[in-house]
C-alpha cells in the first residue's frame, strides 16, 4: 500500500457513535477536517468526558492512521460533543491509532432510514461505529460553534 498526499475526502466531517450506541451508557464523536486535523471525544452518563486534538491520515487503501497530539479529561457538560466544564488531566498525548475502515450507508439500530456510517476495526473513543452528522468542519475549540 502507498502513503496518499491528502486525507482521503469522504472521511471529512463531524462524526457521531449516537446512533449506534443503544442501550449504552457513553458516546463518542470525531471530526476530521480536510486539512488533516480534527479532534475527537467521549462522554458517559455520569458525567465524564475527554477531548482530544489529533492529526489524521490515509496511510493506505482503507486504512485510517490518526496521531493524538493533546488530551484532557474531566467532567463535562451535555451537548454533542459535550463541553469540558473542570478538567482532572490534561496534557501531551501521542497515541497512534492505525486501523481499518469502510464508509457506507448504513441503518443504525432503532434509526427510520440509512445514514453514511463509518465502521472501524479498531475503536476510537471507545466506539467501532460512526453516524455522518455534517460535511462541515466543527472548531475544536466551542464545539456548538461554527
Amino acid at each position: 500500500m502507498r502513503p496518499r498526499a491528502m486525507p482521503d475526502e469522504i472521511l471529512v466531517g463531524l462524526w457521531d457513535s449516537g446512533p449506534y450506541d443503544y442501550g449504552a451508557l457513553e458516546s463518542s464523536w470525531v471530526c476530521l477536517r480536510s486539512d488533516g486535523t480534527g479532534w475527537s471525544a467521549w462522554a458517559n452518563a455520569a458525567g465524564g468526558a475527554s477531548v482530544s486534538q489529533l492529526s489524521w491520515n490515509c496511510t493506505g487503501d482503507d486504512e485510517l492512521e490518526l496521531r493524538y497530539r493533546w488530551t484532557a479529561s474531566g467532567s463535562g457538560r451535555p451537548g454533542t460533543p459535550p463541553e469540558l466544564v473542570d478538567i482532572d488531566e490534561a496534557g501531551p498525548d501521542d497515541t497512534l491509532v492505525r486501523t481499518r475502515f469502510a464508509v457506507h450507508r448504513d441503518t443504525p439500530p432503532l434509526a427510520e432510514s440509512p445514514v453514511t456510517s463509518l465502521h472501524l476495526a479498531a475503536a476510537v473513543e471507545s466506539a467501532h461505529h460512526f453516524a455522518l452528522v455534517a460535511r462541515d468542519e466543527t472548531p475544536a475549540g466551542r464545539q456548538g460553534s461554527s
